[in-house]
């Protein structure tokens, strides 16, 4: 006999154990006895399966008919395996788990998988699918998000009639200088609530104007301006990008990194909430960008719109503005404002692609970062 390890052996079916050996005997049986020497089992080695070694657990050969037998030394069931000639499954990954250099050389590469699955992988294929969304789920999307907002966010609008048509009226104007033309946005308005002056862009081409906002114009070519940058965000479908990427993004980490936990699932979310800060950002500025030109393209300045930012920039943070923010969806205004300002003489070249981090990498400029 050679080969032998102490362990557990259970009856089939049975939750209760009793103390036993196994051993490796002659013809590659597999040979379970008791303490006092009793055979409690036997079968040949082919008819046993063993579970692979993983660091310290448990490893169980499992019997015809429903017996096992559970031990802890796990060089010593490697050795009775080898005693009876069977393949000992595992023994590759444990030699890699034991092998530190390897280990860590593996956490680095998914590491370098999983930033090269965020910053472009997952853009690509945001992009793509925004593009590709049907216009009758844009819509969808569009109105259960609005209605949403009209419970908690907005109220009716109170702008006089008069304020409405001329609004509307260069809506329209801008409209017909946007790539959608004028079927392919539309205005409608609302008492800001919650939101203050505001103006956004939902993925059917609706875009909502506050009455707050309203208030701070001072020129049309102000109002032109934000119309101009949200029919851009329209036409790149940056709403759609967002919401697949709030998506992808922890989808993509949960397969990185596995079901681990509430601990894993909390690190999956988060690293996605914060990412999508940056997107926005880099949608921001080339929104800022189109609208520029298409102001040029009325015979506008950009500048126009720089003026509208910074005072509702002062009268929202008082005279200093407000101050720079990591984590907020919008570039800092300054910024905006000295861009827009030199988009006065012409479209500026990016310093970086912020808008496609696959041609150029991510940096933490396009992060707001710096």
């Amino acid at each position: 006999m050679s080969g032998t390890i102490e362990g557990r052996f259970f009856l089939p079916a049975a939750a209760r154990h009793v103390p036993a050996r196994a051993s490796a005997e002659a013809d590659r049986i597999l040979r379970i006895v008791d303490e006092g020497g009793a055979v409690l089992a036997e079968a040949p080695a082919l008819a046993v399966t063993v579970t692979a070694r993983l660091a310290k657990l448990t490893r169980r050969f499992d019997l015809p008919g429903g017996a096992r037998f559970e031990t802890d030394d796990n060089d010593g069931a490697d050795a009775l395996l080898r005693a009876l000639r069977k393949w000992r499954r595992g023994r590759f990954t444990d030699r890699l788990e034991r092998a530190w250099p390897i280990a860590g050389l593996s956490l680095l590469v998914s590491l370098l998988a999983g930033t090269y699955f965020i910053s472009q992988a997952v853009p690509i294929a945001a992009e793509w699918l925004a593009l590709r969304t049907l216009p009758d789920v844009a819509h969808t999307m569009s109105e259960q998000t609005l209605l949403a907002l009209d419970r908690v966010a907005l109220r009716p609008t109170a702008l006089p009639a008069a304020d409405q048509a001329k609004a509307a009226r260069l809506f329209t104007r801008v409209a017909a200088h946007a790539k959608g033309g004028t079927a392919g946005y539309r205005l409608v308005f609302r008492g800001g609530g919650v939101l203050g002056p505001n103006a956004f862009a939902l993925p059917d081409g609706t875009i909502v104007m506050t009455d707050q906002l309203w208030a701070f114009v001072k020129a049309d070519a102000e109002i032109e301006g934000v119309f101009a940058h949200e029919m851009s965000h329209v036409d790149h479908a940056h709403q759609l990008q967002r919401v697949y990427e709030a998506t992808l993004v922890p989808a993509g980490l949960a397969v990185f990194t596995g079901d681990m936990s509430q601990v894993s699932q909390i690190g999956a979310i988060l690293p996605g909430i914060i990412l999508q800060s940056a997107y926005s950002r880099r949608f921001e500025s080339q929104a800022d960008d189109d609208g520029a030109a298409t102001l040029r393209r009325m015979h506008e300045k950009p500048s126009h719109m720089a003026d509208l930012l910074q005072r509702i920039d002062r009268s929202v943070c008082g005279k200093e503005g407000c101050p720079p923010s990591w984590i907020g969806n919008h570039p800092d205004t300054p910024l905006r404002a000295a861009r827009l300002r030199a988009e006065d003489k012409g479209p500026i070249a990016p310093a970086q692609d912020c808008l496609r981090p696959w041609k150029t990498g991510i940096s933490l400029r396009c992060l707001g970062w710096d």
